[in-house]
């Protein structure tokens, strides 16, 4: 067998038995922060879990994104408002499939950016059994989404090394009467059939001041633009989600939430498209070539119960939450049986690698934050999280149709059961050690275990698997710190430095791929941790006219988990180990004007340079001066939006437009690496009106104006195996929406 064909043996069957080389690769104080309209420094946050505040106020990077201006702009998911948050990129591959980067922080493992739904926490898990990636939370009677960055590790635990994004729903409010919205809204996509969204809430105070329920929903059935053998739109997104929330007020002191919530996304395939057929012919535009059906569904279940009891020397806050997932995702592998077991890819071969997850998180916490009379307060906490996930990787034989029947004839399939158990306690103390100035110190002690074992159902090609393979361990403990002096100049300026500690734990590598060639990796890798200093300033100008804030930073990160190879001379296997380390320098700034009543401007940007500090310990992994995959050294984003009052038609109408740049970035450290491919950079360009009166409002969005179809990212290419797959962002898009407020 040649090399090239045993290279993409190794890509195959790692693909195969880790499930990643082929997949592309508080309700604090009450919830007393309800955002406010728009981008701007006005929003309330609980960025901290001390206290509420403003943007302005906070002393630390965080921007928040007010749902009504979201719901304005038509809003559906992660993928329409990134582009608005400097220092945030991705690595796309559709719904339910990014891994989010904050301030060039990424690399192989699990995530680094935090994922909260209010208090239940839906970080994305380890990347070693096929994951990684977070749920796509739908934009749905949502009150803000806040964007914390910079390590967050002392508050939001492991995976916020970056930041921690958190999604803040609204919730029931005894006090509010009977009120809420529903919202409709058609979609045409360019070269795609019409499409359709509607959401919908409602409050209902049970009991008026003391108990109240919402209930909310979405569903949404966006058209696909890219056609395969087997239908037009293949990649249609069809989604529905439900959301249920009880508020009790048992006493003026005493509160009770529970949240309920289900979200169902599938497409019957997903968002890239080939150039080449299996057989080298090349195909229409935006066209798959697939020989079999490849859907992606994705379920997500949250339940969630917060206890808030209010004290004038500080709030108690206990949570327990529960996140389910379960993901099905089938990739075409017809031309790996061609290529390995001689299998004609339209005939015999015709296959499909399939991977099914089920993951359960449960988690806890129980904080006290102080409201002492005098200069010390204090927020000390413990926390909880159990972690169990089931990952099954098969490669079934397809029937003529392209359908996996349930009694298909098996090439090869494996299960790994993973158990994880996380404990923490944290705490922070506040000193004014003058007027204006505050000092806070924080730390989080944590434990770290995780426990997981393969079996190896069906052996490569057919025939029995060599059966349960030895139970894999890895722990981690240790405590990480923060440091935040922040000194309020005057009403109009704060300022602050900060140096903080984040880490994320290690895991383990499935050892039976490489078994299979006699390769030797090692069973697991340790964890990474970085410090990041940084200094920033947010400004209120003009008398509430001009929001200008801006921070910089230097992050120094050792021990980064990279995927890293092991050989016997002829064949490889990859693997995540520890490197050494990297570095993060950067800027960012946002502006937020109001010149005149009624117009508002948004302007923002980051430049970094995130680079690798020293060579991979594996030569040709990765270099010193290489960049950060999936990290653009700058990005910019700029809005413009005028309402006024029309008399003649006695409406409130709104217009106005915003761009967003991403600079170029690649897929690895660098061109002499297998699968390396550059992504240039592109422009979006969007335009907004609508107009109101009264409960009624009618909104007209379009984006992507230009049909901007740059390439995103790229399907792993396996030469023989796979031909190129090409992600990009959603073509030209026009919704017209209509909604109405009871």
């Amino acid at each position: 067998m040649k090399i090239e064909t045993n290279a993409a043996l190794r890509l195959f069957v790692t693909g195969m038995m880790t499930g990643t080389a082929l997949c592309a690769v508080p309700a604090l104080a009450q919830d007393a922060a309800t955002a406010a309209e728009g981008t701007g420094g006005d929003i309330v946050v609980t960025a901290s879990k001390r206290t509420s505040s403003t943007v302005q106020d906070t002393p630390i990077a965080v921007q928040a994104l007010g749902g009504d201006a979201l719901k304005d702009k038509g809003a559906v998911d992660f993928a329409d408002f990134y582009h608005a948050i400097p220092a945030l990129s991705v690595q796309d591959e559709g719904p339910g499939d990014k891994r989010y980067v904050i301030r060039g922080v990424n690399s192989a493992g699990a995530s680094t950016v935090g994922m909260y739904l209010d208090e239940t926490v839906i970080t994305g898990e380890n990347a070693q059994d096929g994951g990684g990636q977070a749920p796509d939370i739908k934009l749905f009677d949502i009150d803000r989404v806040e964007v914390l960055k910079g390590p967050q590790g002392t508050t939001f635990g492991a995976s916020s090394m970056a930041g921690t994004i958190r999604y803040i729903t609204k919730k029931a409010d005894p006090d509010g009467g009977v009120n809420g919205y529903v919202q409709s809204a058609l979609r045409a996509t360019k070269g795609a059939s019409l499409g359709m969204q509607t959401d919908g809430a409602v409050n209902l105070p049970v009991i008026p001041g003391v108990l109240a329920v919402r209930a909310s929903g979405f569903y949404a059935d966006l058209p696909g633009w890219i056609d395969n053998r087997f239908q037009k739109g293949a990649n249609a997104e069809k989604s529905k989600a439900g959301r249920l929330t009880a508020r009790l007020q048992a006493t003026p002191d005493l509160t009770v939430d529970l949240t309920a919530m289900y979200q169902d996304v599938h497409q019957d395939a997903k968002n890239f498209y080939n150039k080449l057929d299996y057989d080298g012919n090349v195909l229409p535009s935006n066209y798959q070539a697939d020989e079999v059906r490849a859907p992606y569904s994705d379920k997500s279940e949250i339940y969630n119960a917060t206890v808030n009891y209010k004290q004038p020397f500080g709030t108690f806050t206990g949570t327990v939450s529960r996140f389910v997932r379960d993901t099905s995702f089938v990739r075409d592998a017809s031309l790996a049986a061609q290529a390995f077991l001689g299998l004609p890819h339209d005939t015999t071969g015709r296959s499909a690698l399939k991977q099914d997850k089920h993951r359960r998180v449960d988690s806890g916490e129980l904080r006290f934050a102080s409201d002492f009379d005098g200069p010390f307060q204090i927020l000390v906490g413990g926390f909880f999280q159990n972690e169990n996930r089931f990952f099954n990787s098969s490669w079934p034989k397809a029937d003529v149709n392209g359908n996996l029947p349930a009694d298909a004839d098996m090439l090869l399939d494996r299960t790994v059961d993973t158990r994880i158990k996380e404990r923490a306690l944290f705490g922070e103390l506040s000193y004014e050690i003058l007027p204006d100035l505050t000092f806070t110190a924080g730390g989080r002690l944590f434990d770290f275990k995780l426990e997981q074992q393969s079996v190896a159902n069906v052996a490569f090609g057919g025939g029995t698997g060599a059966g349960a393979g030895p139970k894999l361990h890895t722990k981690d403990n240790g405590l990480i710190g923060r440091f935040n002096l922040a000194y309020k100049l005057s009403d109009q300026v704060n300022t602050y430095v900060q140096v903080a500690q984040g880490y994320r734990s290690g895991g383990t590598n499935d050892q039976t791929a490489a078994a299979i060639a006699n390769v030797v990796i090692p069973d697991g890798y340790g964890s990474d941790s970085l410090w990041s200093y940084e200094w920033g300033v947010k400004t209120t100008l003009l008398d509430r006219k001009l929001f200008l804030n801006g921070a910089v930073y230097y992050i120094d990160w050792s021990d980064i988990q990279v995927s890293q190879q092991a050989t016997d001379g002829t064949v490889s296997f990859g693997y995540t180990g520890n490197g050494g380390k990297a570095e993060v320098k950067g800027i960012e700034m946002t502006l937020d004007a109001r010149p005149i009543p009624g117009l508002q401007i948004n302007l923002s940007g980051n430049y970094n340079t995130a680079k690798l500090a020293q060579d991979n310990p594996v030569a040709g992994t990765g270099n010193k001066g290489d960049r950060i995959p999936y990290v653009p050294e700058f990005t910019g984003a700029g809005s413009v939006n005028y309402t006024t009052f029309v008399d003649a038609l006695g409406v409130d109408a709104s217009f106005g437009a915003d761009v967003s740049y991403q600079g170029s970035m690649a897929t690895k450290f660098n061109p002499a690496i297998d699968n390396y491919q550059p992504l240039d950079s592109y422009w979006l360009v969007g335009m907004h009106a609508g107009i109101s009166k009264g409960p009624w409002q009618v909104n007209l969005n379009v984006t992507n104006l230009f049909n901007d179809q740059t390439t995103i990212n790229y399907n792993e290419i396996v030469p023989g195996v796979y031909p190129l797959g090409y992600y990009m962002n959603r073509p030209r898009t026009v919704s017209l929406s209509g909604m109405v407020k009871f």
